[in-house]
């Protein structure tokens, strides 16, 4: 499995998938740092009162780390789509399983590798838009606590590996392309599922908020996200009132409960078992 597990990480690093991500993820770095420049020349240029700094500094916050989600959730799923699949339809899969390698090792390996190296690239970008952040003296990011920041990261990991999970059995049953188109939407729909609770909070609808609830266990990555959004920016001030009252600028405001994220470990655990079953019964002669 070890040899699965180092072979799939080079392959990933080769791909031109990975080469140009690295290159939007630079780019928007970039774009990031500009930003904040003008956001704090702005600021101090009219003289913004600290309610509303609080406030702009919590949604330019919010932004920067939503996006670059986006990003790693995008990369997670470019280089999972076809990581089963394309080895299939092109036949390099009969040379690997004829060698004494196990199905579920096969299987385990490329997730492991794909894995570790979504966590190495969402590390790295997780550091740096919070490093970004505390150079240009950003409040909320300069307010995080050593525990906010290191249990942010957990919930930004898991976001990718989540990810992962279901693109790797989408590749034992799809080819690539499609298997792709389909994670994407899986993965927007959990965005539309905050949006739906948030509305649903707003109006106190129940049925709305059912509704949203239920989007989200279908695709619960803005779960993971909110998690994380939570322990990391601030629930005091005008920031927090929004957020308390309007669930969230990006929905799902109020905390998930602790089945919820009990659901979610099922969730990840179950798709990668289902996978290892998928690509067992599968016939790829």
């Amino acid at each position: 499995m070890s040899a699965i597990f180092i072979t799939t990480w080079k392959e990933a690093v080769r791909k031109k998938t990975f080469v140009v991500m690295g290159a939007v993820t630079l780019l928007y770095l970039v774009f990031w740092a500009v930003m904040l420049h003008y956001f704090l020349q702005s600021s101090q240029e009219r003289g913004m009162n600290d309610a509303f700094m609080s406030l702009a500094s919590h949604m330019i916050t919010q932004m920067g780390l939503q996006f670059s989600s986006m990003l790693m959730a995008l990369l997670t799923v470019m280089l999972g789509a076809g990581a089963i699949s394309a080895e299939v339809e092109s036949g390099v899969i009969l040379s690997i399983v004829t060698r004494p390698v196990r199905r579920f090792e096969y299987v385990l390996g490329r997730f492991l590798g794909l894995a570790a190296l979504a966590c190495v690239y969402a590390t790295l970008l997780y550091g740096l838009i919070l490093a970004l952040g505390a150079v240009f003296q950003i409040s909320t990011v300069t307010a995080m606590s050593f525990g906010q920041i290191a249990s942010g990261w957990i919930y930004y990991l898991l976001i990718p590996v989540a990810v992962l999970c279901v693109t790797l059995f989408g590749s034992t049953i799809l080819k690539t392309v499609p298997n792709g188109l389909l994670i994407i939407f899986v993965y927007i729909l959990g965005n539309v599922g905050g949006m739906v609770e948030m509305v649903g909070n707003y109006i106190a609808s129940k049925s709305v908020t059912a509704a949203g609830i239920f989007v989200s266990l279908i695709s619960p990555f803005n779960t993971l996200f909110t998690g994380m959004e939570q322990r990391l920016l601030p629930s005091n001030g005008l920031a927090g009132e929004l957020m308390r009252g309007a669930s969230g600028l990006a929905g799902g405001g109020k905390p998930a409960s602790a089945a919820m994220y009990v659901y979610i470990a099922v969730y990840m655990i179950g798709f990668l078992a289902w996978t290892v079953w998928r690509f067992h019964k599968k016939d790829i002669t």
